[in-house]
């Protein structure tokens, strides 16, 4: 659910030229997990690596078009301050919001009771620890720039 506003906001900010360190390191660290623990349900149920691994590349390779298709649809070389740049503003910050809520639905339904279930009270403390993880990597990411800096 939430891969396909995280595409199209990925493509969106490729456009612009701010994607960042602290933004790619965040995508692959929320899903990591959630690749992880979706893979070894379904090996806990006996599907075939060979099928969860085609799976997973088929749902890789929609998310890549995705991105491609955000990228395309978002205008570039926008110049300040016009009515251009104004909706284009207006449709990120629009993605952005649909991203987070996305993310934050997908961690709260998904995520956190299966960490809860796992770690026990223990997963709120991890949970805080993730969290002051994720201000570090965006503190390294503005101090050292991005990719394109």
């Amino acid at each position: 659910l939430d891969g396909i506003p995280e595409a199209l906001m990925l493509g969106f900010m490729t456009n612009e030229g701010s994607v960042t360190f602290s933004f790619l390191v965040a995508i692959f660290i929320a899903n990591f997990p959630e690749a992880f623990s979706g893979s070894s349900l379904l090996r806990g149920q006996k599907m075939p690596v060979s099928r969860i691994l085609l799976m997973w590349m088929v749902l890789f390779t929609l998310t890549g078009l995705l991105a491609m298709i955000g990228s395309l649809i978002m205008p570039a070389n926008v110049a300040r301050g016009s009515d251009l740049a104004k909706k284009r503003d207006s449709a990120t910050a629009l993605m952005e919001g649909i991203t987070g809520g996305a993310m934050l639905a997908m961690v709260s339904t998904a995520m956190l009771p299966e960490a809860f279930k796992g770690a026990g009270d223990k997963a709120g403390l991890i949970f805080v620890l993730g969290f002051v993880l994720s201000v570090w990597i965006t503190c390294v990411g503005y101090r050292y720039g991005g990719p394109q800096g």
